[in-house]
């Protein structure tokens, strides 16, 4: 079931959040990074109930048996090079590993996506990091498209990553 994100599922989101990277970025990222996520865990709650309480992002969540095992952010683009009253952006997905290849996933992805079309957001990016591969596959086979000439890093646990910007029509 998917259903629009409640501030009482602050604590599960930012589980899933912590452990979707724990399961889905292990040869990405260094394992005492991903490990000290988990300390992170109050912090990341917090975040997501003033997120939440604000409802700048529509936040939705996947349930399993009344418990959250996903979720999808979706909002206006933040990229500056993009204009936010016709480009929307698919800010995060994460699953939990038990439940990839399920339909969870594209479950999730097909509400958010419709709320961006719903906004009349007519294009739409994300970024993905560029190992990802399992994600960047999920990507492709939905119709997206990398944006070879939008690229940038970030660091995190001390190692540098490349994300890549992909593009679809709503």
């Amino acid at each position: 079931m998917i259903r629009t994100a409640r501030i009482e599922d602050a604590g599960d989101i930012a589980w899933v959040h912590i452990r979707s990277w724990q399961q889905a970025y292990h040869e990405l990222m260094p394992a005492g990074y991903l490990a000290s996520l988990e300390a992170t865990q109050p912090r990341r709650e917090a975040f997501w109930r003033q997120s939440l309480e604000q409802g700048s992002e529509a936040v939705f969540v996947a349930l399993v048996e009344e418990r959250v095992v996903g979720w999808i952010v979706v909002s206006p683009s933040r990229d500056e090079d993009a204009d936010p009253d016709d480009t929307g952006e698919v800010q995060a997905l994460h699953v939990l590993a038990e439940h990839w290849g399920t339909g969870v996933g594209r479950a999730l992805w097909l509400k958010g996506l419709e709320h961006l079309a719903s906004q009349g957001l007519e294009t739409a990016t994300l970024w993905v990091l560029a190992g990802n591969r399992r994600a960047i596959r999920f990507y492709q086979n939905a119709g997206w498209v990398a944006q070879a000439e939008s690229s940038r890093t970030l660091t995190r646990g001390g190692r540098e990553l490349e994300e890549v910007r992909y593009q679809s029509r709503t």
